[in-house]
């Protein structure tokens, strides 16, 4: 499932190249150029699930789990990583 920015016209993907996870913009024309936004292992995890349609609640719970650790710690760097996605445009937190 793409993601749409504010405008409603940009696609975003992940990639992994490099050893590196990257979000693209799929749509942009190319000029201005859009960098990609490199993702941790934990951002490329959170992607994931977002794609997917999950809540940030489950996304947090299973996170938690994978990495045991608490799910309130969790939850927090889950939202961290919507508001830093939603400043840059990317709407894909629910």
């Amino acid at each position: 499932m793409p993601f749409e920015s504010k405008s409603g016209k940009t696609s975003y993907q992940m990639r992994y190249a490099a050893g590196i996870y990257w979000l693209l913009d799929m749509s942009q024309p190319g000029y201005p150029y859009k960098q990609p936004l490199p993702l941790n292992e934990m951002g490329a995890s959170i992607w994931n699930m977002l794609e997917k349609g999950l809540a940030l609640e489950e996304i947090s719970a299973d996170l938690a789990a994978q990495y045991g650790i608490s799910q309130d710690e969790v939850e927090k760097d889950v939202r961290e990583f919507c508001q830093h996605l939603k400043r840059l445009g990317i709407k894909a937190c629910r």
